[in-house]
């Protein structure tokens, strides 16, 4: 592992050390589909929609998903984007 990449995994371990299992389960969810699909299109989508999603909860705006809505949404984006 890169020092990058160190640096990466330990900023993510500190962000979801406190994160309630809702949030590791959805988070886990986005990874796996990130995983499946490595196109960099659809990789940056992905990791918009990951931004996003979290923004929105830090900011109140919206409850969390269950692990089972994540999974679907990943699902969806990446049958939707598949060529």
């Amino acid at each position: 592992m890169t020092a990058l990449e160190k640096s990466i995994y330990s900023e993510i371990t500190e962000k979801l050390k406190d994160a309630p299992k809702n949030v590791l389960e959805r988070v886990l969810g986005y990874v796996d589909g990130i995983l499946e699909n490595k196109s960099d299109k659809n990789s940056a989508s992905l990791k918009m929609l990951v931004n996003e999603d979290y923004a929105d909860y830090k900011s109140g705006k919206t409850s969390i998903l269950s692990i089972e809505e994540a999974e679907k949404d990943i699902e969806n984006f990446i049958s939707e984007n598949e060529n």
